[in-house]
């Protein structure tokens, strides 16, 4: 692990995954993501579709896996929600389409609260930080409903229902 300025709260990471503290995954550049933490925030060398590829193969599954079962319980193709690891709850969805150079990764289970900001959204996460996300206000809580759906199904699966 690479760590960078500390006193700015933001470290340079060569590896990461995902876990409960995860409120995000932000795609800066073309190879950069800044990941924000409930108490964190880092830099990575790599996309944020990266960052989930490898936060699933780290929790034994593999993020094609994960994206075809989430199409198979949804019956949906675009902007689908996925989730990274049950037992932790980790469900995230993407902010664009994954193809999107712009595409960014927030927490289901992290947010506080949303709301309109100057034609985009403002995210409030559970430790008080706020992230405004470049998409309307309608396509993020569509978004929102999907990830919830997805949870929602899966639990209700495992509990035998």
């Amino acid at each position: 692990m690479n760590k960078g300025d500390s006193s700015l709260g933001i470290y340079d990471l060569d590896s990461y995954e995902i876990n409960k503290s995860t409120c995000a995954v932000i795609n800066l550049k073309e190879d950069i993501s800044k990941v924000i933490e409930k108490n964190n925030e880092y830099l990575l060398p790599k996309r944020s579709l990266q960052v989930m590829e490898d936060s699933c193969s780290y929790y034994g599954s593999s993020y094609n896996g994960r994206l075809k079962g989430t199409k198979k319980i949804l019956g949906s193709n675009y902007k689908l929600p996925i989730i990274i690891e049950e037992s932790n709850d980790l469900v995230f969805f993407p902010t664009t389409g994954l193809n999107n150079e712009d595409c960014s990764w927030i927490s289901l289970n992290n947010i506080e609260s949303y709301e309109q900001y100057r034609g985009y959204t403002k995210v409030t996460f559970i430790d008080g930080k706020t992230l405004i996300v470049k998409m309307s206000y309608s396509s993020f809580e569509l978004q929102l409903m999907r990830a919830t759906r997805l949870s929602n199904l899966v639990k209700k699966r495992a509990e035998g229902e």
